[in-house]
């Protein structure tokens, strides 16, 4: 990383600490405090990065750290700018620029300063809630660009295809917003704008020689939305409606090594982020909650898939049929569940401390799973995380959106953390044993603070 790209990253964090103090005194919207503890959390996260020695700190190895420092001070800007001033295009185009300095500035470095954003799009979705209506969507595709970007110098596909899909998308969501400023309101704006800059784009890759199938997966998603929508007006056809998502991940899973699931994740995620709006698309909620649970299903396979092809899982296969896995995967999907249930108690005004405690189990769970089990553990939980999120969306539950990004900040954190996480495996038993012990305690000491904490006073 050179001195640019750390001045660059250095001064995205102190404008992001400026927005976060002035969010907290001018946004009473945000839960009181979140901002300038996403700051901290994260200028943490940057501290354990950094080498004890030799110095200078800032070597390899930080990029991780340089990844965590620059997207969240975009994502409080973000935040900031999308939810006080209005302008929720802008409020979507920092965040997402996060990726594109990762490109620019750590090409060689790419996939860890690609998880350190990810890090960074973890603790903002986790803390700052609801307060910010565009939060969902645009992390989703904050983690849907990131992942699509790391994944391409695998698959073999073009480097900067996710920022041109990316930015396709973002300009159709400020022309969109636009149109509605000038009193064109509705979902065929959006829908022609948003699809045409996607279809736009394949075909400029095909015209500059490429041989994917760029326009196929387009018109796949398109198809797919498509039929989302016409199946949204139903409460209960929305929930079947959910097995399009799977039949578009299906036919896309195999292209290029998993890169048609990344280019559908990404066109999905963007096309949840606009069609969120409803001041200028008309949707419903039922429609919403159905393009964001796709959204959140392509996304995570996408990020599951580049977890594989990052660390490859040792024989025996993660297969659900092996103990371990299926252990880890029960555990996520009914420990995931009754977190969401107890964070979401108290609604909206959810007190901070209860988010900070969900995100906490949320990341601790997978790794210490990890470090008992092996990467087999890893893959039980982002699965049964996954389920754990959909289960809620498929019987019409609002734990869905509580339960989206802790499903997601356990994928987020295992992919830089979980080799180094499963190396605990293979120490002697007595370790793993100790590893075992300390998640116990560390459960029942978080039930005896809960308990503490909500207990109601006597009359």
């Amino acid at each position: 990383m050179s001195l640019l790209g750390w001045s660059i990253g250095g001064l995205c964090f102190g404008v992001g600490l400026a927005a976060a103090l002035m969010a907290r005194a001018r946004a009473p919207m945000f839960p009181s405090f979140a901002l300038p503890l996403v700051w901290l959390l994260a200028l943490v996260a940057f501290s354990l990065t950094l080498p004890s020695e030799p110095t200078p700190y800032f070597r390899e190895g930080g990029v991780l750290g340089w990844g965590v420092l620059t997207a969240t001070g975009l994502w409080l800007v973000g935040a900031f700018v999308g939810s006080r001033l209005g302008w929720e295009w802008l409020g979507a185009l920092l965040p997402m620029g996060a990726p594109v300095l990762a490109l620019l500035l750590a090409r060689n470095d790419l996939l860890p300063a690609l998880w350190g954003v990810g890090i960074a799009t973890g603790l903002m979705w986790t803390l700052l809630g609801r307060a910010w209506a565009s939060v969902s969507g645009v992390a989703l595709s904050v983690l849907a660009l990131s992942w699509t970007t790391g994944l391409a110098p695998i698959a073999g596909a073009p480097l900067w295809f996710g920022v041109c899909v990316a930015g396709a998308g973002l300009v159709a969501f400020g022309l969109a917003t636009l149109l509605a400023r000038m009193g064109r309101a509705g979902w065929r704006y959006s829908y022609i704008l948003l699809f045409g800059g996607f279809a736009l784009t394949a075909v400029g890759y095909r015209l500059a020689g490429s041989d994917a199938p760029w326009l196929q997966l387009t018109l796949m998603t398109l198809l797919a939305a498509t039929l989302a929508r016409g199946l949204s007006g139903s409460e209960l056809w929305s929930r079947y409606a959910l097995l399009v998502w799977v039949g578009l991940l299906a036919s896309a899973f195999a292209t290029m090594r998993g890169y048609g699931v990344a280019a559908c994740a990404l066109m999905a995620s963007l096309h949840a982020l606009v069609m969120s709006h409803r001041e200028f698309t008309a949707t419903t909620d039922h429609e919403n909650a159905l393009y964001t649970a796709g959204a959140l299903l392509l996304t995570s396979v996408l990020g599951f898939r580049l977890f594989t092809l990052s660390y490859p899982l040792q024989v025996p296969r993660a297969d659900l049929y092996l103990y371990f896995t299926l252990l880890a995967f029960l555990i996520a999907l009914i420990g995931l569940g009754a977190l969401g249930l107890w964070w979401s108690q108290r609604g909206e005004g959810s007190p901070l401390w209860r988010s900070l405690l969900a995100g906490f189990w949320a990341i601790a769970a997978p790794l210490a799973l990890t470090a008992v089990f092996t990467e087999r553990a890893a893959a039980g939980w982002s699965v049964g995380a996954l389920s754990a999120s959909l289960s809620a969306y498929l019987y019409g539950n609002r734990l869905f959106g509580w339960l989206a990004p802790l499903a997601m900040l356990g994928l987020i954190i295992l992919l830089p953390l979980g080799n180094l996480a499963a190396t605990v495996a293979d120490m002697p038993r007595a370790v793993r044993l100790s590893v075992a012990i300390g998640l116990a305690v560390a459960a029942v000491l978080t039930a005896l603070v809960i308990a503490v904490a909500d207990r109601e006073p006597k009359a």
